[in-house]
């Protein structure tokens, strides 16, 4: 990420969350030095002298979400508008991706105000690269649409703006914070990212330690919608059965109750019975049935207590399964995110597995993505190749033109779901494409990519019902010169164009580079589109 030029060079990574989004920036200069953003404005205005935090709300949470249309977003679009997480709804004439498109700049902008302020005018001149971390859960097509979205809002061209998945984020972060036990080569860990909205978990062994930290993913990333939110939405539903048909019930009494939920009482709770909590609800009248007194509503322990249980034990499952499905031995759960400091969701887990399995919330955890962001399905395409009686389906076979014989399409692999992949490494794959001659010269050529979920080892070797289409390349062909593009004869005796070209896939944490390579020569970045 390191950038060439004799300008300086500020890296900024942005975790654009559910619920609550951060920023964090350092110079290339003093890599180590990490700033986290805590200034941010008051709503409604430009300057900087409203709210401190480590992050601030997410306002349009629920477009973010939006980009991923598959997901079960019921409870969480339910859920009222508060003013610790406002959540504007959507004009008609708008959509998602431009909502997003607009906070993306909104934070952007900010950043750079905040930059100016600290580092002064020189930072007009000043190299920006900037960092957004994605959700493992998310599909390619929705990390894309947030690339995309984040080109549109001025981060900079799509090929030059970094994305990362929020758990390995969170890894790096945690691994460099003092007092964990994963010091070794070949330590496995589960982190889970718990968030407002949603929880990523991912499996990691420490392959390498210097001159940088090295992962490699022993269990496939996984989450769900079970974050903290779902809470925030629970006790409001426990606070509107009891209070909502009283005089005095309404948005504001409502407001004051979940600003104290929200900021206190979520975060220290650690699950015990024992202990009543007190909320107010100004302007309702003392009502010894109902617990209410002198404007303060009394939730029991065990009240309490089950509106965490759901999302809790959704968690627990998520980590077993993450634990299960590793390859390597588990020594450790390392829990971030904001629901990840939750003193009760520590000593659940710690309660459910085994003492050799250490639940470690980390220093700096709400913020891990953010300073961690600072420091993969089987994949493949169709081929042609020749039939071979015997080993190949007789109903699929057909005549090919230009060679003289029988051929048949296979389906040809070349990422496996559990391969060991080295990041920014080259995977290549070789292709041909032909155009008779009087059918005139191809502009461009489209490529479709394939995945299919099976188990490990798994491989069909033709198309079927369980293949899906992943994403479309489409290389443009107006970059190579016309008359370096050979024409042969074909066994039909007609001219052919005959392109034969690579496609270099390059995967890093969160997404893929294509570019295209034609006669030992880059050709540029090829444009994928997500199914």
């Amino acid at each position: 990420m390191a950038s060439f030029s004799s300008k300086r060079t500020i890296v900024i990574a942005v975790d654009f969350g559910t619920t609550y989004s951060g920023i964090a920036w350092a110079q290339i200069s003093n890599p180590d030095n990490h700033h986290i953003i805590t200034e941010w404005p008051q709503y409604g205005s430009d300057s900087c002298g409203g709210l401190t935090s480590e992050k601030v709300p997410s306002e349009v949470s629920g477009s973010k979400l939006d980009l991923v249309p598959d997901l079960d977003l019921e409870g969480l679009r339910s859920s009222s508008t508060h003013s610790y997480c406002r959540r504007v709804p959507i004009p008609s004439s708008s959509s998602p991706e431009k909502v997003i498109t607009d906070y993306l700049r909104s934070l952007r902008e900010h950043a750079v105000r905040i930059l100016n302020l600290r580092l002064g005018s020189s930072v007009d001149s000043t190299n920006l690269e900037f960092v957004i971390t994605v959700p493992a859960m998310w599909p390619d097509k929705a990390k894309m649409s947030t690339l995309s979205c984040a080109e549109k809002a001025g981060f900079g061209d799509m090929s030059t703006i970094h994305i990362i998945s929020e758990p390995e984020a969170a890894a790096i972060h945690s691994l460099r914070a003092p007092g964990h036990p994963l010091a070794d080569i070949g330590d496995t860990f589960v982190l889970c990212d718990a968030g407002g909205g949603t929880v990523d978990l991912i499996t990691f062994m420490i392959t390498g330690l210097e001159p940088n930290l090295r992962l490699r993913e022993e269990a496939p990333g996984t989450g769900s919608m079970c974050g903290s939110t779902f809470l925030n939405r629970s006790f409001e539903k426990l606070l509107d059965e009891r209070l909502s048909h009283l005089p005095g019930w309404g948005r504001d009494t409502l407001d004051e109750a979940m600003q104290r939920f929200e900021s206190v009482v979520k975060r220290i709770f650690d699950g015990s019975t024992d202990h009543d909590f007190m909320f107010p609800v100004p302007g309702i009248a003392d009502n010894q049935e109902l617990g209410v007194r002198r404007g303060r509503i009394r939730v029991t322990g065990k009240e309490m207590r089950k509106l965490f249980l759901p999302s809790i034990r959704d968690i627990e499952k998520l980590v077993r399964e993450q634990i299960q499905t590793s390859s390597a031995e588990v020594k450790a759960v390392l829990l971030v995110g904001g629901f990840g400091q939750s003193p009760y969701l520590r000593q659940h887990l710690r309660d459910c597995f085994s003492p050799g399995v250490q639940m470690i919330a980390p220093v700096d955890g709400w913020t891990a993505v953010a300073r961690g962001a600072l420091a993969k399905t089987l994949g493949g395409t169709i081929k042609m190749t020749k039939f071979i009686h015997g080993v190949h389906d007789e109903k699929k076979k057909y005549w090919c033109y230009f060679h003289g014989g029988e051929y048949i399409d296979v389906m040809r692999w070349f990422v496996r779901k559990g391969d060991d992949m080295e990041e920014a490494k080259a995977i290549k794959t070789t292709r041909t494409k032909r155009r008779r001659v009087k059918d005139g010269a191809f502009d461009s050529i489209r490529i479709s990519l394939y995945k299919v979920d099976t188990a490990i080892g798994e491989k069909p070797l033709y198309f079927n019902r369980h293949v899906k289409q992943h994403a479309t390349l489409n290389p443009s062909l107006g970059v190579i010169e016309k008359e370096r593009i050979p024409i042969k004869r074909g066994a039909d005796n007609e001219l052919y164009y005959v392109v034969r070209y690579e496609i270099h896939a390059v995967y890093y944490s969160a997404h893929c580079v294509y570019t295209l390579w034609y006669e030992g020569r880059n050709y540029g970045s090829v444009k994928a589109d997500y199914v």
